[in-house]
């Protein structure tokens, strides 16, 4: 199944971030599962499909024309896939995943997490969705979301449309539990 990872394109963050993307790329790969980004060359999306393709598995990279022309695409991927701007990107990569992943990033990766939970929300998609909360990186956001439900903002349920975990390959674990139990149901 295809997975999706929402990250950072930044060369100045912590190691710590870049080492946690390349353990959840080798993890991805050797679970048997296929990347769908991005399709960054640089930061933890670089260090994330250079990982999966180390360990033979399949990557997709779904990038604006624009970052192309930048010399900014993972050109080794196994497929490449050029949108026309930021939404399409998004689009696709909703569309064809099973799940999502979101590890530390910046606004780009908080728009694309919070676009993929309100797609839930409103039932136009029904895709499980874990942070990697790496070193505490999300918890200004879990307590936005606890802010939130206290002022009535948000309902109980819809605050459960995401998980956590505490590292890439422990999101992805989860992901996978998450997937299997809608698989069941």
């Amino acid at each position: 199944m295809e997975i999706a990872v929402y990250c950072s394109a930044s060369e100045t963050i912590r190691s710590l971030f870049l080492e946690d993307a390349a353990e959840l790329g080798t993890a991805i790969a050797k679970q048997g599962h296929g990347l769908i980004f991005g399709g960054g060359n640089i930061g933890s999306m670089g260090r994330l499909g250079r990982a999966v393709q180390e360990s033979q598995g399949r990557v997709v990279s779904v990038i604006p024309k624009f970052f192309d022309d930048q010399g900014l695409t993972l050109a080794e991927s196994d497929e490449i896939i050029l949108t026309d701007d930021m939404q399409e990107r998004r689009k696709i990569m909703w569309e064809r995943c099973r799940g999502a992943l979101v590890l530390p990033g910046g606004l780009g990766t908080l728009e694309e997490a919070v676009e993929f939970l309100v797609l839930n929300q409103l039932s136009l998609i029904d895709r499980p969705l874990v942070f990697a909360n790496v070193d505490g990186y999300w918890d200004p956001f879990f307590e936005m979301i606890d802010h939130m439900l206290t002022e009535k903002m948000l309902t109980d349920e819809h605050s459960r449309i995401f998980d956590q975990a505490d590292s890439g390959v422990g999101a992805l674990n989860r992901l996978e539990s998450l997937i299997a139990k809608d698989v069941n149901r």
